[in-house]
């Protein structure tokens, strides 16, 4: 028998059993990938657009490796994820994405900060009165004013009109989700737009009507801020001050 017959049968056969061997372990590595699970962040409920993720919002889900989508949120903590923004709307049980979500900034709006049925009052202060407070803390508003004696004469007054009123922003530091680069960030240009003024804006948590007589105050006479202690919500009454009280 010629041998040249024998050995292309034989080289024929060797070179499917390789073909099907690769093909197996294709298939076996797809099939381990599968069988192997890995936790990532999902939606706990649908999310709208514009929305500040809360724990309420997120939940971990175990999933095989193959499915986890890039740039996916893995692990059990959810605070790599919270006090983001959402840039679009994502629906329950789907995976949180990096590309889908944005850093609590100016750019996304002071809007996302504010309580329902509250609005963002917007007070010019002196710089050294912004560097000392920081978003989440709590101030009282004072408010110094002449007043007017039934005598006629005028007296200098200072009455506390507003207390426990939560401050949401300082410039364009809105606190809460910002990274190290993107606090980096918007420290430098809360610095440079400083340079070129005396006054920094606070955004204070106001009802309309706490609003109103905000407005009304800035009008009538000098607003001054005053820090609170961590921890106290207490409202306390407090008598209007003068100097005539003062040196009786």
């Amino acid at each position: 028998m010629n041998k040249k017959n024998v050995l292309i049968p034989f080289l024929i056969a060797i070179l499917a059993a390789v073909i099907y061997y690769l093909v197996l372990s294709l298939a076996q590595n797809k099939i381990n990938s599968t069988q192997t699970m890995k936790t990532v962040v999902v939606a706990a409920n649908d999310v709208p657009e514009g929305r500040v993720l809360t724990k309420t919002h997120l939940k971990t889900a175990e999933i095989p490796a193959a499915f986890v989508q890039k740039d996916a949120y893995e692990g059990t903590d959810l605070s790599q994820v919270e006090n983001l923004v959402t840039k679009i709307f994502i629906a329950r049980g789907n995976q949180i994405v990096k590309p889908a979500l944005q850093s609590l900034s100016a750019e996304a709006g002071i809007s996302l900060k504010v309580r329902p049925n509250y609005r963002a009052f917007i007070l010019s202060v002196d710089n050294g009165v912004s560097n000392l407070i920081k978003p989440g803390d709590k101030v009282d508003v004072l408010l110094t004013f002449d007043a007017l004696l039934k005598s006629g004469s005028k007296e200098k007054m200072t009455a506390t009109i507003l207390q426990d009123i939560e401050v949401l922003g300082v410039g364009s530091n809105l606190g809460q989700g910002m990274d190290a680069a993107t606090r980096a960030g918007s420290q430098e240009q809360a610095a440079n737009a400083a340079a070129f003024s005396d006054s920094s804006a606070l955004s204070l948590a106001l009802s309309p009507v706490e609003a109103q007589y905000l407005a009304l105050a800035r009008e009538e006479g000098e607003v001054t801020l005053i820090v609170r202690s961590t921890g106290d919500g207490n409202m306390h009454p407090i008598e209007i001050s003068s100097f005539s009280k003062l040196f009786s």
